[in-house]
């Protein structure tokens, strides 16, 4: 720790999973530095997390004519994972938008079965090379995301999971921007409970431009016209894993499926 708004982390080159590539006149190592949030336990023993996980890429390039293995080199440095000051600069949001989020909506409140639109924004201006996209959504009857009952309608790194329900028109709609992603879902209540009252937590996940869209940087949603899943983004063979499992581990089975009405 340097500072209260600095870190600096040192690793070998081959440590901690980095790989290697060439790239022209170039050797480059990458890396991905993920910062956690700090998971608290309250008074009742309830666990909640305040945050969200950010991924940080990092890269260290050297010229191919020179000896890694040799005297120490100055690695040039990708300028936003230098050190860990720089993840300040991405800021996160989720809004409550109007009709096909044309803009913000002044209220929360709707009838059931009624269409939301969300929409995530992520704010880099010395970064103007990322893409972002919603990693994983999750209903809860409290602000606590880790709570029961609870619906994961996105899930999968991306996979619009409640597209699959009978009558759902839940989808993403087309990007205009690359640092906003905007999703539509209709309202539903969970089963047995009067709650009037539903809390939405996202994980929101940027990428390289040129490393995405990727297995785990996707948007898809569910069409039951042609009974297939699309990408926004046309690569839609990288949605094929949604109704499995897209991260190679043992998937997470959606907890309190919801009443929606229809």
């Amino acid at each position: 720790m340097v500072s209260e708004a600095e870190m600096v982390i040192s690793a070998r080159l081959q440590d901690c999973g980095t790989e290697s590539r060439v790239h022209g006149d170039w050797l480059v190592y990458s890396n991905k530095l993920l910062v956690s949030p700090a998971v608290l336990v309250t008074s009742t023993g309830s666990v909640i997390v305040r945050g969200q996980t950010i991924v940080i890429p990092v890269e260290c390039h050297y010229k191919r004519k020179q000896t890694v293995k040799g005297e120490p080199l100055a690695p040039t440095w990708v300028p936003m994972t230098s050190t860990l000051n720089a993840f300040g600069l991405l800021r996160f949001s989720l809004s409550v938008m109007t009709e096909s989020c044309m803009s913000e909506r002044s209220s929360s409140e709707y009838q059931q079965g009624e269409a939301v639109f969300l929409e995530a924004n992520l704010e880099a201006p010395l970064h103007p090379s990322l893409t972002l996209y919603v990693d994983s959504c999750v209903a809860t009857l409290k602000p606590d995301l880790l709570s029961w009952p609870r619906y994961k309608f996105i899930s999968n790194h991306g996979c619009m999971m409640d597209s699959v329900l009978p009558g759902s028109s839940s989808r993403y709609l087309p990007r205009e921007q690359t640092s906003r992603l905007c999703f539509s879902f209709k309202t539903f209540r969970f089963n047995l409970t009067s709650a009037k009252k539903v809390f939405i937590s996202c994980h929101l996940t940027a990428t390289v431009k040129q490393k995405s869209p990727s297995l785990h940087n996707k948007a898809c949603f569910f069409d039951s016209t042609t009974f297939r899943w699309w990408s926004i983004e046309g690569n839609s063979a990288l949605c094929e894993c949604c109704n499995s499992n897209c991260s190679g581990l043992n998937g997470e089975m959606n907890q309190g499926q919801p009443d929606t009405g229809l």
